[in-house]
């Protein structure tokens, strides 16, 4: 097994490949205690091994079934770059404890709890990497299967493909594919903000940074790899309906809520039991002028994008997972699942 801090070297200049290999040591850390207190249960990390790579030498990994979540990072010196953590669908699945019979299914609870998962993960880490006025954010998009190789098909540069095993109740193998560019940018935006003070790992020697190392740092300035997914087509444009026209409107009478018939318990769903969701219903947008929003008062009506009826959008953490209709519980709105929206063949309208 290579040493991922070699791999960096051959990448990067000695400077940027030690402030990277400190960086990913309190990673590591942060990543691990993180993903524990998310799990309730004891994990470890094994096997790690750094190859650099072409991007056409991982295609062959990526012909079964797999997730790949995107990581983009972002300066305040306009900078982009994006990485990407992939696994195998099954055992993500087994791991996360959401495999199912149906594949379908799988893949859509799979999504679910590692789209939340990891979004606390990413944020952990970031704050134990990047002091919080360092200029530097990154990002997790949504785990897409099976979109690799289409990634891979559009990235042109040499590329650290760092992996390892994440061990508890099941072992999880996973891949960071790290572009050069990513890495670059990543190193150049750590000097100046300093990795916060921790211990450093038993085999990491100790380095000072002079001004000739900072001048030998090249920042690389090209676009940043394609996304696993693109977005889905738009709504066709529609002019605004100024405020002066605005249809003759009514208060909305909606058919009570029977009582609901006992829930289900699904033990896939066991992992999420304590962690905070937000979920929102979109009855609709619309764009106004900034004539019209200024004109805004009581009585004024606002025309939406949705027909009388069309079922509302249901959105947790800003991603949509269904579609419902709008139904009164009591004296409280409601809305009743109508439809659930598998991702990746169905439009998500969220801003």
């Amino acid at each position: 097994m290579t040493a991922p801090k070699d791999v960096l070297a051959q990448l990067l200049s000695p400077a940027q490949a030690d402030i990277l290999d400190a960086a990913g040591a309190t990673a590591n850390s942060a990543g691990v205690a993180t993903l524990q207190a998310l799990l309730g249960a004891a994990l470890t990390l094994a096997d790690v091994d750094g190859r650099l790579v072409m991007p056409e030498e991982l295609l062959p990994e990526y012909e079964a079934r797999h997730f790949g979540l995107p990581l983009a990072i972002r300066t305040d010196r306009e900078q982009v770059a994006t990485a990407y953590v992939t696994a195998p669908t099954p055992d993500l699945a087994a791991f996360f404890g959401t495999a199912a019979e149906d594949s379908t299914e799988e893949e859509r609870q799979t999504v679910l709890v590692a789209s939340t998962m990891l979004t606390q993960l990413v944020q952990a880490v970031v704050g134990a990497v990047f002091p919080s006025a360092s200029g530097v954010t990154v990002t997790a998009g949504d785990p897409t299967p099976d979109g690799m190789p289409a990634v891979l098909a559009g990235m042109d540069e040499p590329a650290l493909a760092l992996s390892a095993r994440l061990v508890g109740a099941s072992a999880l193998p996973f891949t960071l594919v790290l572009p050069g560019t990513f890495l670059d940018v990543a190193a150049g935006a750590l000097p100046a903000a300093g990795l916060p003070a921790s211990p450093p790992p038993a085999n990491s020697l100790p380095f000072t940074l002079t001004a000739e190392e900072l001048d030998e740092a090249e920042l690389l300035d090209e676009p940043a790899p394609a996304r696993l997914s693109e977005p889905a087509a738009a709504r066709p444009a529609r002019e605004p309906t100024p405020i002066s026209q605005a249809p003759t409107a009514h208060r909305a009478r909606f058919t009570p809520l029977p009582d609901p018939e006992p829930a289900v318990s699904r033990q896939a769903m066991d992992l999420l039991a304590g962690l905070q969701m937000n979920v929102c219903v979109e009855l609709g947008r619309t764009e106004l002028t900034v004539a019209d929003v200024l004109g805004l008062g009581p009585g004024s009506v606002v025309e939406l994008d949705r027909l009388a009826g069309e079922p509302v959008d249901i959105l947790v953490n800003d991603r949509l997972i269904a579609r419902g209709e709008v139904v009164v519980v009591d004296e409280n709105f409601g809305v009743r699942v109508v439809e659930v929206v598998r991702r990746n063949t169905e439009e998500e309208r969220v801003s």
